[in-house]
């Protein structure tokens, strides 16, 4: 098994290479609750994995059939996967996973990674944006707040608002800082999400430029936020909602209903 401190070990020494913490390079090494989290995935045929690094999460995934296109940033980690690893549905891409193209991969597809915290929720956006069938993603405790998040609370904003929309999120399991080499500083979840049947008839990108918009300045009232929609009284109206309401006091589905009426 990949997913253990024997195999990076290992594999690290003959790569000659160190973990490259700039890169957020944390390898897992509990491939027992690695597995139990991929045994609980419901995945498309086609899958993106963010972040292969050595293959732990990436060996496991092939055993449940899929096709996976492994995107990573270290090109000596790339060429290395690519070479020990060899499988006719695995293909190896050297890219930034930022720069990757979710919204043009044909659907339905999932997304599945361990991804670097420093870019967390960035890379969670520009995911969930293209709206893949499942996300399935190891990230820090804090970072998994902002999916489940409710309304006033600090951690509210447009990541909470798309994922509960869209998703039925869950998390899977915690990962003690004991569960990877190097260990890193933080707790670390598994989150799953699975794209909800009835999801909005409306582009998710634009709903979160909205919400963006609205939360940009938490402490003005939505009166405030709204003033370049010349319906904006009229919608808050028929909404129930005061002008003097604060925008990250709105649930999700008003975010969505006063969205659809400007």
């Amino acid at each position: 098994m990949r997913a253990s401190i024997e195999f990076v070990k290992t594999a690290l020494n003959e790569m000659h290479a160190s973990p490259n913490r700039a890169l957020g390079q944390n390898f897992c090494v509990d491939g027992e609750r690695l597995f139990t989290c991929v045994e609980q995935m419901t995945l498309a045929k086609t899958v993106i994995e963010i972040g292969p690094g050595l293959g732990g999460l990436t060996e496991l995934l092939l055993e449940k059939g899929v096709s996976v296109t492994a995107v990573e940033k270290d090109a000596a980690m790339a060429d290395f996967l690519q070479k020990s690893l060899p499988h006719p549905n695995l293909s190896v891409q050297t890219l930034d996973a930022q720069k990757f193209r979710y919204a043009e991969v044909e659907k339905p597809f999932s997304v599945v990674g361990n991804l670097p915290y420093y870019i967390t929720t960035p890379l969670c956006t520009a995911v969930l944006k293209a709206l893949p069938a499942s996300f399935y993603c190891m990230v820090q405790k804090e970072a998994a707040d902002r999916f489940f998040a409710a309304p006033k609370d600090d951690n509210y904003g447009p990541l909470s608002i798309l994922t509960q929309l869209y998703y039925d999120a869950e998390t899977l399991a915690q990962f003690p800082q004991d569960c990877f080499f190097p260990s890193p500083d933080v707790q670390s979840v598994f989150v799953g999400m699975t794209k909800k049947a009835d999801a909005p008839d409306v582009d998710p990108k634009a709903l979160f430029a909205f919400s963006t918009g609205l939360l940009s300045m938490r402490r003005k009232t939505i009166k405030n936020n709204l003033k370049a929609y010349k319906n904006a009284e009229n919608a808050l109206e028929a909404l129930g909602i005061s002008p003097e309401t604060r925008a990250e006091t709105l649930s999700p589905e008003t975010f969505l209903a006063l969205y659809r009426l400007l």
